[in-house]
């Protein structure tokens, strides 16, 4: 489904009632409609190129590759259109006994057990959900993440070549989709916080990258710094001898540890004061050097929703009766037709599961290993959806 960026511009132009033609130099030779020309700011005809090897002293040349101002403006046509859309997938028929006893093999409740009810066929729908991100450090990271969600369970995953992948299998549709606007709110919800998860997964290896170079610049302040300070203690040090020599060897240790804590009270002077107080100037600058280090590496992550697909699909509903201590939940698990498997368990705090699952003893949420941590403090494992980050036991 790949295709090069003159095809691309080509056919927004010609969709929006523009004359093009491609030119044997692979430049587009367009006749645009006024209004369109006037949303990007060019005459009417031009001749549009994508490689700065043309004869650009030509006026009715425009340069429009990626890094072309022409570029940016192409979105301007495209504004409020294609954020949503609604189409159908063509069904799948799978092995059910197969996937029933996958239920029973592979599905592992950490604190809790589950038995398998009834088995049905349903229509429900999927989001398939475009997000940029931009990560910004001491560098820059950027791309396109997909993340498909169910919106009947909000079990999520990565999308890795996005529609493409499906294409052949997408059909436009008018059926009407039974989903609430309640439970939609929560998918798109969903796929934003597990998106954030599946970015930080993929920066892993430039997270690693920024921890290494920010605390190697942090040592290298502290042994810059200390050794400032042991300069500064020698100074006073020698000060102090040049006093009282004898009195200074016989109370050696006792006087480095008065200078150290600063309490340095007895056979003073303006200069041994000076050094005292470069002492604290070495300290304060020292952290503020550590805290301009530390804002140097931060990592700052915006993360913006691009479009989304709606899928409707007709495939079997597998429900299963989880149950923990005396207490009982009913839970849908469905085929995905889009990935050919069964869709996951969500984990109902960051829905992007790390882990084994665990079912909170509260409201019986299901929650990933790494959302069911115990807390620093106390050790108590707790849930993160029916308490947020605060733990319950010591409230810290």
């Amino acid at each position: 489904m790949s295709r090069i960026l003159h095809e691309v511009i080509a056919d927004i132009l010609a969709y929006h009632g523009a004359i093009v033609e491609k030119a044997e130099d692979g430049c587009l030779d367009v006749i645009a409609p006024p209004e369109v020309s006037k949303v990007l700011n060019t005459p009417e005809y031009t001749r549009l190129c994508f490689s700065h090897k043309e004869p650009l002293p030509l006026e009715k040349i425009i340069y429009a590759s990626y890094d072309s101002d022409f570029f940016n403006s192409i979105g301007k046509l495209l504004e409020d259109k294609g954020k949503f859309a609604i189409v159908s997938l063509e069904p799948v028929n799978p092995k059910i006994e197969k996937i029933v006893r996958k239920i029973s093999e592979e599905l592992i409740l950490a604190n809790a057990t589950f038995r398998l009810g009834k088995i049905e066929t349903g229509n429900i729908s999927y989001l398939l959900i475009y997000f940029k991100y931009v990560a910004l450090s001491d560098e820059r990271h950027e791309g396109i993440l997909s993340v498909l969600v169910n919106e009947m369970t909000l079990s999520t995953l990565p999308l890795e070549n996005g529609v493409d992948e499906i294409m052949e299998r997408i059909n436009e549709t008018d059926v009407k989709i039974e989903t609430s606007e309640d439970q939609l709110l929560k998918a798109l919800k969903s796929s934003y916080t597990a998106s954030t998860g599946m970015v930080r997964k993929r920066l892993k290896d430039f997270v690693i990258s920024l921890e290494r170079r920010l605390n190697r610049d942090i040592k290298r302040v502290y042994e810059y710094y200390e050794t400032l300070r042991e300069e500064t203690i020698s100074a006073i040090e020698r000060k102090a001898v040049g006093k009282m020599e004898q009195q200074y060897l016989e109370n050696r240790a006792k006087i480095e540890q008065m200078i150290r804590e600063k309490r340095w009270e007895w056979n003073r002077d303006e200069k041994i004061d000076k050094l005292l107080a470069k002492l604290d100037v070495i300290e304060a600058e020292r952290k503020w050097k550590v805290q301009d280090l530390i804002a140097k590496y931060a990592l700052k992550i915006q993360i913006i929703p691009l479009t989304a697909i709606r899928m409707a699909v007709r495939t079997p509903i597998f429900w299963i009766n989880i149950k923990r201590r005396l207490a009982s939940r009913q839970f849908p698990l469905s085929y995905n037709p889009v990935v050919k498997h069964l869709d996951a368990l969500p984990c109902e705090s960051c829905f992007n599961p790390q882990g084994v699952y665990y079912i909170c003893d509260d409201n019986l949420h299901i929650i990933c290993a790494n959302c069911f941590k115990a807390c620093p403090h106390c050790g108590k494992r707790y849930c993160r959806v029916c308490h947020g980050e605060k733990c319950p036991k010591c409230t810290k």
